[in-house]
Order: structure tokens, then C-alpha cells, then sequence
């Protein structure tokens, strides 16, 4: 497991204790109306997607990251997640698909966190994971995202279809991808620990 580290953010895998962190951020008003079509989650429909989280991240060694805005009093403000899902189960024709995927709070939206986390998330994807390519897929009426992605170097390719509902699809590479100064990576114990130690790689 990785933590990743960038000028201003420390993304580290989640953890059981993340439980009312992740609930806070599934109810926020921007999120909801962004990925969850209006409807606010349970405590129990979060604690089910934080449980989904961690097993994503025992079974492919990678998944989304907690995103944390580190404080000049070194403490550190949740921010959202961001990071690498696969999404074969959506596209059986293209089963080795891997997602970049990020939910930040209304307050911390506007200052460049989904831009700095989701680009050190698609490097990591690069350097780390030998990834060829990363996609994306965006509702259609999230218009913070969509001005968002080509700030990673993602590139438009089209509409498509998933879950249901016609989507804006993006694709970056290597070659697109915008480069990350200083990025650190850090390599964790498992992320269902409530305490992640690490050490520099």
C-alpha cells in the first residue's frame, strides 16, 4: 500500500476509523448532487462504500486515496478522496479499465485539490503501476469536473454509457499527463489497520 505526499496534500489509503470522515463527505450538498443524484447516503450505505474502498485496495493494491490539506500548525483538514478504481465490471470489453475517481468538499473546492491529488493519483498510475492509460468518466452537468480534467492532461473522447447514464469519457497517458514536482511515495501497512505507518520508497 502507498501514501503519496505533494506540497500541499498527504494521500493515504483508507482505514475503518475514515467511517464518519467518508460519511461527511458522501452528504455533502456539492457531492451529492454530483455523483449521487440528489439522494443523500445512510450511515450504513457509507460504512458499506468505506468497506468496499478497503477491499479494492487489499485485492488490486491501489484504490482511492483519503486527501488531507496539511496545515502550517501540522495538523491536517480532510479534504475528499481521489485516486484509481477499476471499472472492468462496467466494460466488459474493456476488463483492464482503471478510473480516476475524486469527491472533494464544498469548502475545499476552488483551491486546486482535485487538480493536485488527481494528477500525483494518474503518476502514481505511470510510474508505479505501469498503467498505459487512466480514464475518466464525468456526469455531463458536473461542470467543476469537466473544466477540472484537462488540468490532469486528461483528453475528451466521447460519450458513453455507465450505469445507466451518458457520460463525458476522458483518457490520459503518459504523454498527456501533467508532471508532479515532488512527488513523495510512501509505502503502508494494509489500509484496514486504523493506523498507517510508513516509510519513504
Amino acid at each position: 500500500m502507498y501514501v503519496l505526499e505533494t506540497p500541499r496534500l498527504i494521500l493515504r489509503p483508507p482505514s475503518h476509523s475514515d467511517e464518519f470522515l467518508l460519511h461527511g463527505l458522501r452528504s455533502d450538498p456539492l457531492v451529492v448532487n454530483a455523483v449521487g443524484q440528489g439522494v443523500y447516503p445512510t450511515i450504513e450505505q457509507s460504512k458499506a462504500e468505506l468497506l468496499r474502498l478497503i477491499n479494492h485496495w487489499r485485492h488490486n493494491r491501489f484504490g482511492l486515496w483519503m486527501v488531507f490539506i496539511k496545515n502550517e500548525d501540522h495538523t491536517r483538514k480532510f479534504a475528499g478522496i481521489c485516486g484509481l478504481m477499476c471499472s472492468g465490471q462496467n466494460f466488459p470489453e474493456d476488463p483492464g479499465i482503471v478510473e480516476l475517481e475524486y469527491y472533494i468538499h464544498l469548502e475545499s473546492t476552488g483551491k486546486g485539490i482535485a487538480r493536485e491529488s488527481g494528477n500525483a493519483a494518474v503518476q502514481f498510475a505511470f510510474r508505479y503501476l505501469g498503467l498505459e492509460k487512466v480514464a475518466a468518466f464525468i456526469r455531463t452537468t458536473n461542470d467543476r469536473a469537466l473544466r477540472a480534467a484537462p488540468k490532469v492532461g486528461l483528453l475528451y473522447v466521447g460519450d458513453r454509457i455507465y450505469n445507466n447514464i451518458t457520460m463525458r469519457y476522458w483518457e490520459v497517458s503518459p504523454l498527456t499527463a501533467v508532471n508532479v514536482d515532488n512527488l513523495i511515495v510512501s509505502s503502508c501497512a494494509d489500509p484496514g489497520v486504523s493506523t498507517v505507518s510508513c516509510t519513504p520508497k
